[in-house]
């Protein structure tokens, strides 16, 4: 017995109720099977007081876990109870959620997970109601998991041989290639496709999806091994693949280098000189340099495209570039981008100048979540689109940049933890800027203030006698918890003993009490940073307000950890960064809110930890020195 379950059979014991604090203590640093068990102990009635998203996610993920461990021992009885305990914390979650109006990330994690599990326990019409609850709570705010979601179902749907609805779904994705940002789901989607074209008789249309899939770009060998033989099978020889006139030319290619490596066997004396790993290095590498290495996703739009009827409007008569005439019909340039963060659209503004500027006599449109579009309020680079609602034709634009599938993350995936790249210049260089468009244009993030925002900015340091004070604005927390500092409250009370101090959170702010601390709590975006844009100062940990600062030229404190602030404030002149990586080796390392810090296994960062208030304290007064003259 380890630990954790001699724990576990222990809670019960205990007298006095776990303070939800504890609890969530407990769950938010990954502790599943401890939280798990302290939850069970409690009693039905007592548990809605620990309807907390950290606490309910991790019961439910350890409970999952508890569930696979009693099927593996052939305990049904155990494995029964255990899967009627998670279907209750599942509800529970989805009633806490409903009462309060937040549907938050990590309750289409876990109706996912649990879907994901019900379907592999083959409770098909079980698996079925909770992905169509995913679905109808509105888990399209996170695409990734929206994608996973959208094929679960579909997967269900396909099993119980309703493949005309599977396929309904799956095409939905393949239509909208601008909303999927996770490549390694595009094999589940083209197979899935590909099991009704089977159905239906469409030979042709299913062998092009098997090119289609070899061409597209994730790192899952096996899910290529799958390809390859399907393409095997449906054409008996690879010879015939050769042989085939209405096989392209590169797509023989393609075949040929899978085919070879497949063929190559993985013997110990290849693994100790690590061919295998260098023949899948240069595989992918091959792919990679398909889908990315091109000015334009139009020029060759068979590579991002999984519907026949797209790949014939560019197809039929035309070589691969497309007709004179094709390209004369089309006009104008998208982007889209199918989520957030606010950093980041702020770190793609400079990149929308240089398209602007580049291309005066075009639109550019931008397809964004409408939730978003504050953020460009008053920008006139961009028309703005709803990315969820508009009915998008990405290969009817003269130029598509598709953001959903992220160049920054792939850039830094490819370098860490040595990343070299500054964000605004990958996205300015992922946009078709050349080298001297980056080196001449302006860095700085566009971000525009209302007079009416303007006015009650003014309006709001008067009523708080403000006026001809050094004001310092502090950001509370991140959108990731692994960025957050965890001593702000104790800056807060330092740097107000000397400035007025503004303390910014979408949330009610707990603590922070203190004569010369203001909080700033629940205030719509476009206001929040209206009050931002008056500051004489900011401190902040690696999120928004840093790119913020840049754009309104305000000195800022950057607190940063995982990721390198060197590298991500490198073009904000008045932006000073404080990290520990002379205490700590291991930064930056570049690890993200779904890997746990190497150092204690949590997701919290111990680095960011170790930054010092008297630093901070230090770097303010050095920063204030840089401020605009009044």
């Amino acid at each position: 017995m380890n630990v954790a379950e001699h724990a576990s059979n222990l809670y019960p014991l205990q007298t006095q109720p776990y303070a939800l604090e504890d609890l969530e203590y407990i769950a938010f640093s990954g502790h599943h099977e401890i939280a798990h068990g302290i939850f069970q102990s409690v009693s039905k009635g007592e548990r809605k007081h620990y309807a907390n998203k950290y606490i309910l996610a991790e019961v439910i993920y350890g409970g999952i876990k508890k569930l696979r461990k009693f099927l593996a021992a052939s305990a049904e009885v155990d494995a029964n109870k255990e899967k009627e305990f998670v279907n209750e914390v599942v509800k529970q979650f989805l009633v806490s959620c409903r009462s309060s109006g937040v549907y938050p990330r990590e309750l289409y994690e876990s109706l996912l997970l649990w879907s994901d599990e019900l379907m592999k326990l083959s409770l098909l019409q079980e698996a079925l109601h909770y992905y169509d609850e995913t679905i109808a709570t509105g888990v399209n705010k996170y695409p990734e998991l929206y994608s996973r979601a959208l094929i679960g179902k579909a997967g269900v749907l396909n099993t119980l041989g309703k493949f005309q609805e599977a396929q309904s779904l799956l095409s939905s994705l393949a239509d909208r290639p601008y909303i999927i940002n996770d490549r390694n789901l595009i094999p589940d989607i083209v197979f899935g496709l590909g099991t009704e074209s089977l159905l239906k008789g469409e030979i042709e249309y299913y062998k092009k999806l098997l090119f289609r899939g070899l061409r597209h770009f994730y790192t899952d060998m096996g899910d290529r091994r799958l390809f390859v033989e399907q393409l095997l099978k449906t054409y008996r020889r690879s010879h015939k693949i050769l042989l085939d006139g209405k096989v392209s030319f590169g797509d023989k290619v393609l075949v040929l280098l899978h085919i070879f490596y497949f063929m190559i066997p993985d013997l110990g004396v290849l693994r100790v000189m690590r061919v295998s790993r260098l023949l899948t290095m240069g595989l992918l590498g091959y792919v990679y340099a398909l889908n990315y290495f091109r000015r334009s996703t139009l020029e060759r739009p068979e590579m991002n495209v999984l519907k026949l009827d797209r790949l014939a409007r560019f197809d039929s008569g035309s070589d691969s570039t497309g007709t004179t005439q094709s390209r004369l019909r089309r006009k104008n340039i998208l982007v889209t981008r199918a989520m957030g963060g606010i950093g980041d659209l702020l770190m793609m503004t400079p990149a929308f100048h240089v398209l602007k500027t580049k291309y005066p006599n075009e639109e550019l449109h931008l397809a964004i979540p409408r939730r978003y579009f504050p953020v460009f309020q008053g920008n006139t680079d961009v028309k703005l689109l709803d990315i969820e609602t508009e009915d998008l034709d990405c290969y009817a634009y003269k130029k598509w940049f598709n953001f959903t599938d992220c160049p920054a993350v792939r850039v830094e995936a490819r370098s860490a933890p040595k990343v070299r790249k500054n964000r605004i210049d990958i996205f300015t260089r992922a946009s078709g800027a050349n080298l001297f468009e980056t080196w001449t244009m302006d860095r700085l993030p566009r971000y525009a203030v209302s007079p009416e925002e303007r006015n009650f900015q003014e309006s709001f340091w008067k009523a708080h006698n403000l006026q001809n004070k050094t004001v310092v604005g502090i950001q509370l927390r991140s959108d990731e918890v692994y960025r957050d500092y965890p001593h702000m409250e104790a800056v807060a009370r330092a740097v107000s003993q000397e400035y007025p101090v503004l303390v910014f959170d979408a949330e009610t702010i707990r603590g922070f009490e203190g004569q010369n601390i203001t909080k700033i709590e629940g205030l719509s975006m476009r206001r929040a940073f209206a009050l931002v844009s008056g500051c004489d100062a900011i401190i902040a940990p690696d999120s928004a307000f840093v790119h913020l600062a840049a754009a309104f030229d305000t000195p800022c404190v950057a607190l940063y950890g995982p990721i390198d602030g060197k590298i991500r404030t490198r073009h904000y002149p008045k932006c000073k960064y404080l990290d520990v990586r002379r205490k700590l080796g291991c930064l930056p390392c570049w690890r993200n809110d779904r890997i746990p810090c190497k150092l204690t296994n949590m997701r919290t960062s111990v680095c960011m930890a170790d930054i010092s208030v008297t630093e901070i304290q230090q770097a303010l007064s050095d920063i204030l020195k840089l401020r605009k003259p009044a």
